[in-house]
């Protein structure tokens, strides 16, 4: 039986420069695969390969962004194998050490790296691994331990806390927020301006006693791009951080808490239990983030499918007929269209057989008529063609 794997760990440090990325990674394993042996696996060329499919397939673009403005940072150890005094082969780590590689000291907006930056890649913490394992078990070993039992995941509404706080603290702007976790200037606002309208939502509507975080991805799905509509109905203020039109701030969150109220004994509104809010959540209006696409789509395209909805016809249905409403209304304009194109063609006959006298005995008329003419005759021999 073999022995605990933390036995077969040493904690060394390693410069960067003497790291090896894995062509043998498990993510490349396909069913053509063919291992590549140690003295082949360091070759230039084939480390710019594994590099590059890295890049291409891996978001290390991303990771590198992230670690252009925070430097290395040795939260997770790399996990390593010595093949030679000076040489380390990585089993798990591949993306974190490809993405410092490729920093050359110039941010991809082209301004250089602070040197506090560049210094933090000099020597990589890393677990050099000295077990019995083939090389190939190996890797598979560690990175099976780190993506198949995984990482745990943050929920949502913790991610945007994290952001949030971080730019308050730091009086950050979007775009320096995001590139400090790898999100794009757009995708560190949705995060923001979603957190800042779950608390409003929280702190001023009357379900805000019932809301929990597993509200919070249906107000960052608001601040989208398929979702602008609905934002706007909510009449969202960026300079405030919040929505101004209460009313149809405490209508939306209605939506997801159906509450139905009761009367003590007393004739007063009776709090619902935690299990009613819960069964309340199990009944909302609005079950998934596409939901309020659809919404947006009512507000644009159906006013009537829109005021249906707010009066509590299911939001399939109420999308489904505005589809269907419009989709008769294109074929009525294909219709019009193409009674409008026969008019315009009888109008046109009638005008020529009455071609006034004017244009007839004037030169510069004429030519123009005759260009027109030969232009329709033109035409009308395609016509004819696809007539036949």
């Amino acid at each position: 039986m073999r022995g605990p794997l933390a036995v077969d760990l040493r904690s060394i440090e390693v410069p960067l420069s003497d790291l090896f990325l894995d062509p043998n990674n498990p993510r490349f394993v396909g069913s053509e695969w063919v291992y590549i042996p140690d003295h082949d696996a360091i070759r230039e060329d084939i480390q710019k390969t594994t590099s590059e499919r890295l890049f291409s397939d891996h978001e290390v673009d991303k990771l590198k962004s992230i670690m252009e403005y925070n430097g290395y940072l040795p939260i997770d150890r790399v996990v390593v194998r010595q093949i030679s005094d000076s040489q380390f082969i990585v089993l798990e780590g591949n993306r974190r050490i490809c993405a410092a590689k490729s920093i050359n000291g110039f941010s991809d907006t082209g301004d250089q790296l602070p040197s506090a930056i560049l210094d933090s890649f000099k020597l990589i913490p890393c677990l050099l691994y000295e077990g019995a394992n083939e090389a190939s078990d190996a890797s598979w070993i560690f990175q099976g331990l780190r993506h198949i039992s995984g990482i745990s995941e943050w929920p949502a509404f913790n991610k945007a806390k994290l952001i949030v706080e971080q730019m308050e603290s730091r009086d950050l702007t979007f775009t320096e927020v995001g590139k400090g976790f790898g999100l794009s200037a757009f995708g560190a606002a949705q995060w923001v301006r979603g957190y800042y309208a779950f608390q409003q939502a929280k702190d001023e509507t009357e379900f805000g006693r019932y809301i929990d975080e597993k509200i919070y991805p249906f107000f960052q799905e608001l601040f989208g791009r398929s979702s602008i509509a609905l934002k706007e109905w909510l009449r969202w203020s960026e300079d405030d951080k919040k929505f101004l039109d209460a009313a149809n701030l405490n209508e939306f969150v209605s939506w997801f808490y159906p509450v139905e109220l009761a009367e003590d004994g007393d004739g007063v509104d009776r709090e619902p239990s935690k299990a009613e809010v819960s069964e309340a959540w199990s009944r909302r209006r609005i079950s998934k983030r596409d939901d309020l696409r659809s919404i947006t789509y009512l507000i644009q395209k159906s006013s009537k499918n829109w005021m249906e909805f707010r009066s509590g016809t299911d939001i399939d249905k109420s999308y489904n007929r505005a589809l269907l409403d419009e989709l008769e209304h294109d074929r009525d304009e294909d219709k019009n269209a193409v009674e409008k194109f026969f008019s315009v063609l009888h109008e046109a006959d009638k005008q020529l057989q009455n071609t006034p006298l004017s244009v007839l005995s004037d030169d510069a008329n004429k030519k123009r008529l005759n260009d027109i003419l030969e232009s329709l005759r033109q035409t009308e021999e395609k016509i004819r063609g696809f007539l036949k």
